[in-house]
């Protein structure tokens, strides 16, 4: 597909056509016997039922810059977008060329730590956007202590001691994200009083991961605004991935592509 639509339209436009929102989080284990071949497998076998696949940071590693080329180009041919989860972190002349890298490899977006700072982040988010690339900004994960950064509480300082606010780190992640114009933004399934506080919003995407496996609901985060289900394990780790897709395909089709 073009990038000359931005990620956020192909997301939109591929989710509508292959009526799913699923992204596997392709995320196999340390030392997984020929990783290359078993990760083109599930491209090719599980394709059809995503809208696109999410390579962790630990799964790019091991590989050559050719052979993550060969690996997004095979998502592409299965008209699937490719989501690298680096969690981006640094300087803006850093993350530039971590950018520049990743999208030569074929990457669609990036996930970015809003940690970085709102301008740090505007800067990325636009020069990833001036090459097509998207930016997904990591507001509230889905681990168990999570809670203990973004959601630990902030005070915004002012010249005036009395003056000094208290924010949560999230929220705030939350709208400088929106300021920065970001693609999307990630919400853990499991955290349902989180998606609903932002989900009557809805003009910037929520990508949930933590369903299934780490206790999130499919249903729930639908109905509390998540609009893109990031699943991993519940797939892999099955007896049968392709059966289990397509249960949670039949289930999302029938329930949000009317």
């Amino acid at each position: 597909m073009s990038n000359s639509l931005s990620f956020s339209k192909r997301m939109d436009f591929l989710s509508k056509d292959k009526q799913s929102n699923v992204i596997l989080a392709i995320d196999p284990l340390y030392n997984t016997p020929n990783l290359f071949n078993h990760i083109v497998d599930l491209i090719t076998k599980l394709g059809k039922y995503l809208c696109a696949i999410k390579l962790n940071f630990h799964i790019i590693l091991p590989f050559s810059l050719n052979e993550i080329q060969k690996i997004n180009d095979i998502a592409h041919d299965e008209k699937l977008q490719v989501i690298a989860d680096i969690k981006l972190n640094d300087i803006p002349d850093t993350n530039k060329i971590a950018v520049q890298y990743l999208y030569s490899m074929g990457f669609d977006s990036i996930i970015v730590n809003p940690f970085i700072g709102k301008n740090s982040l505007k800067t990325t988010v636009d020069f990833a956007h001036s090459l097509g690339c998207g930016i997904i900004s990591l507001i509230y994960m889905s681990h168990d202590d999570a809670h203990e950064g973004f959601g630990a509480s902030i005070i915004n300082s002012t010249e005036h001691k009395s003056n000094n606010r208290s924010n949560l780190f999230y929220k705030m992640f939350y709208q400088n994200s929106k300021e920065s114009e970001v693609d999307g933004v990630v919400i853990g399934g499991n955290r349902l009083d989180i998606l609903k506080e932002f989900s009557f919003k809805k003009k910037i995407p929520i990508y949930s991961p933590g369903l299934i496996t780490q206790g999130g609901d499919i249903k729930s985060a639908l109905d509390c605004g998540a609009d893109f289900l990031i699943i991993g394990r519940a797939i892999l780790n099955s007896n049968n991935p392709l059966l289990e897709l397509k249960g949670i395909h039949t289930m999302i089709k029938g329930s949000i592509f009317k």
